[in-house]
């Protein structure tokens, strides 16, 4: 296979799951996205390669229908590649843009995007600070423990005991089921439910 075969992420899809894609999310736009001119749409840059671009529409399909209940609360988010980033992927909070570094296998390119579109919510939502008190409580932290603390130890800049970075994680697990990469950030099964009830507007 060439390298422009492969594309920017060297994996491929089927034009049943293009098809697939489509269908969903033109179905969760036809709901949501028509109510407000900034409701929540992915918008592709040009970085991105077909081949991903599907896999993010797919991907970003999958987390809508997590997050239909709150699909008014968050805007529309702008996915770019680069091949050269320190980590897998990055949230820029002040212009909402997601930057994934590829290539990568499509297990790791759907965890990094679920991962950001995560913080997508958190920064963009501001009914996303109802989350954390029921999130926290599911971790065994303290109510007042901070959610994205400026000064941390070298732990927790690693995101090991960061909640935002361990609600982003459970957001993973909520939408694809498992976590492709292990980040050694701590999850249990009460912090993903404390997200699927607030996601569903429970």
């Amino acid at each position: 296979m060439s390298a422009k075969a492969r594309g920017a992420s060297g994996y491929r899809f089927r034009v049943l799951t293009t098809g697939l894609v489509l269908a969903l999310t033109l179905g969760i736009c036809a709901a949501n996205c028509s109510v407000r001119n900034n409701g929540p749409a992915l918008l592709v840059g040009e970085s991105v390669a077909s081949d991903f671009r599907l896999l993010a529409e797919e991907t970003w399909a999958s987390f809508l229908l997590v997050f239909r209940a709150r699909a008014d609360c968050f805007g529309p988010v702008t996915l770019q590649a680069v091949r050269s980033l320190d980590s897998r992927a990055v949230y820029d909070p002040g212009t909402a843009t997601v930057t994934v570094r590829v290539p990568a296998t499509p297990a790791v390119l759907k965890g990094a995007l679920v991962h950001e579109f995560a913080h997508h919510v958190e920064f963009q939502c501001q009914e996303h600070e109802e989350l954390r008190p029921a999130f926290l409580a599911a971790l065994g932290l303290p109510a007042d423990t901070e959610w994205r603390p400026d000064s941390v130890s070298a732990a927790a800049r690693r995101h090991v005991d960061i909640p935002s970075e361990q609600y982003a994680e459970a957001t993973v697990i909520l939408v694809l089921g498992r976590r492709p990469v292990s980040t050694g950030v701590q999850v249990n099964d009460e912090a993903v439910r404390a997200v699927k009830v607030w996601a569903a507007g429970e």
